[in-house]
Order: C-alpha cells, then sequence, then structure tokens
C-alpha cells in the first residue's frame, strides 16, 4: 500500500546552483492546429469551411449553445481541413500560417461612449 503524504506550508528544495540564463529562439511551424475537444462543455459549430482564407483573430468555430462565445484563429493562412471523428465530430480545424502574420481590425473602442450593455 502506499504511503500519503500531505504538504501544509509549501517544501523547499535545496538545489545547487542557478539556472542557465539563455533564450533559445525556435522556428514557428507551419501548421496550427485548434482542437475543440480541448474545451470543456463546448458544442462546437464552424464558420468556416476548407479552403477558406483566414486572419489571426478570425472566428474558426463558436458554441452551439451559447453563439455569443467564439474561439478564434491564433494565425493567418488557411483553412486546410478539418478533421472529424465518430458522429462527424469535430476533431481539429488545421490551420496553414502564412509567412507573415495578418491581423483582423477590430477597430478602437471609446470606454467613454460605451453603455452596460455594451461592456
Amino acid at each position: 500500500m502506499s504511503k500519503t503524504i500531505s504538504i501544509r506550508k509549501g517544501y523547499d528544495i535545496k538545489m545547487k546552483g542557478i539556472a542557465a540564463e539563455s533564450v533559445a529562439e525556435l522556428e514557428t511551424p507551419s501548421v496550427f492546429a485548434v482542437k475543440p475537444t480541448d474545451f470543456k462543455d463546448l458544442t462546437p459549430k464552424l464558420a468556416l469551411k476548407a479552403g477558406a482564407e483566414v486572419k489571426a483573430g478570425e472566428p474558426l468555430f463558436f458554441d452551439k449553445d451559447r453563439p455569443s462565445i467564439q474561439y478564434t484563429s491564433p494565425v493567418s493562412g488557411e483553412v486546410s481541413e478539418v478533421r472529424r471523428g465518430a458522429k462527424r465530430k469535430i476533431l481539429e480545424v488545421v490551420v496553414l500560417a502564412d509567412k507573415e502574420i495578418k491581423y483582423k481590425d477590430f477597430g478602437k473602442a471609446n470606454p467613454a461612449s460605451m453603455d452596460a450593455n455594451q461592456i
């Protein structure tokens, strides 16, 4: 039988030395996938079809029960594929990224002119 250890006020691990102060440069991937299965209690409905051009910030899919909740593209590019599972459940929305990311312009908001319903 395993022994359970509970810690109440934390524990300091005594280590020798310090962490290296280096930053690694990574290549940006050319393919991104957004998975609706990563979000709890979500019934996704697609906003775009495969082959559509998308900018970063544009919605890829939204919640069927709450359409105001939208899930956006992390990069600009082309929606290359929508992978589906059993009963046509959406598993992934795959986006081929552009070399340079273009963002959707939402404009500027003026908080002084907004009413309570817009906040």
